[in-house]
C-alpha cells in the first residue's frame, strides 16, 4: 500500500535554481574572492520569474510547498558549502555540509523517494 504523493517536481527544480542563484549573486556582489559575472543574476531574474509564473498557474497542493521552501534552502546552504571549498579562507563549510544534507533527506522523505517500507507489505511477503 503505497501512497501517492500529490508533489510536483518542477516547483521543486525551479525553488532549487533560485536558491542557488540567489546565493552566487549575492556572492559575486559581495565576497571579493569571487569574480564578478552577470551570469548569475541573469539565471537568477529567469528562474524567479518561472517559479512566479508557475505559482500563478497551477495551485500547489499537498507538500508542495513544504517541498519547495526545503529545495530553496538546499540551494542556498549548497552554494555556500561548495563557495567554503572553494576558498577556504572564507571559513569552514562544516555548518553549510550538515544542514545540506539534513535538508535533503527531510525532501527525499517528504516526497517518497525514501520512504520506509510499510509493515503490511512485511506481512505478506
Amino acid at each position: 500500500m503505497s501512497v501517492t504523493k500529490n508533489i510536483r517536481r518542477k516547483p521543486i527544480l525551479l525553488a532549487l535554481l533560485v536558491g542557488l542563484c540567489g546565493n552566487g549573486t549575492l556572492a559575486a556582489l559581495s565576497v571579493s574572492q569571487v569574480a564578478f559575472s552577470l551570469f548569475p543574476i541573469i539565471a537568477l531574474v529567469l528562474a524567479a520569474r518561472q517559479l512566479y509564473q508557475e505559482y500563478l498557474t497551477v495551485p500547489m497542493e499537498g507538500d508542495t510547498p513544504l517541498c519547495t521552501l526545503l529545495a530553496f534552502l538546499i540551494g542556498v546552504f549548497s552554494y555556500s558549502a561548495i563557495l567554503r571549498t572553494e576558498f577556504p579562507e572564507m571559513g569552514t563549510n562544516f555548518l553549510s555540509v550538515m544542514v545540506t544534507l539534513i535538508l535533503v533527506i527531510w525532501l527525499a522523505l517528504k516526497m517518497g523517494v525514501a520512504a520506509r517500507p510499510d509493515a503490511a507489505d512485511d506481512v505478506k511477503s
